[in-house]
């Protein structure tokens, strides 16, 4: 452990010394417990898992490795929001909120689920599937373009007249059975 006394004319203040002693014991102890750690992350270990906990597993080692690399890069005197791991950093940010906001099942529940999930529905043959095309719209149906507002406006008084849209009088209806009879206005 660091002492006071052992550094060379230079007075440090106690509490970072007690910072620095905290941090060292830290570090010792991640020292004896990473090994164990990383054991229990290969992959057939991981893949006996359920898939949350797989999820929780995986992204324990990510945060760790992120926090080992940000101290390192600390160390060195490098701002790990001005390094380009930045990015990734935030991704398990992002990810560890989505994993958070994840309802934790019984085991009760995730067996209805895996019943629900792994049973009665049809299932795809995507190696038939993948030969067949897909159906776009027949090319002898001619494609209307208009290109300007211009063409807006002669389309407008084509189908609607010199009226602008306005509908002027009284709309009449005839329910009636007679189709001869027209009704005045």
């Amino acid at each position: 452990m660091v002492k006071g006394s052992e550094m060379d004319g230079v007075e440090v203040p106690e509490a970072v010394i007690d910072t620095l002693n905290r941090t060292l014991g830290s570090l010792q102890q991640l020292e004896t417990d990473l090994p164990q750690f990383l054991s229990l992350s290969h992959p057939d270990l991981l893949a006996e898992l359920p898939f949350l906990e797989r999820a929780h597993s995986l992204f324990s080692l990510a945060k760790l490795t992120s926090t080992l690399f940000s101290l390192k890069l600390r160390c060195r005197g490098v701002n790990p929001n001005d390094h380009p791991v930045k990015s990734e950093l935030d991704k398990i940010n992002v990810l560890q909120k989505k994993l958070e906001r994840l309802p934790r099942l019984s085991e009760e529940q995730e067996q209805d689920m895996s019943n629900i999930n792994g049973g009665g529905g049809p299932e795809i043959n995507y190696e038939e599937r993948a030969g067949q095309k897909r159906k776009y719209p027949s090319s002898e149906e001619p494609a209307v373009q208009i290109d300007d507002s211009q063409s807006l406006v002669e389309v407008k008084v084509e189908h609607l007249g010199n009226n602008s849209g306005n509908v002027k009088g009284a709309i009449v209806i005839d329910i009636s059975d007679d189709d001869d009879e027209v009704p005045a206005p």
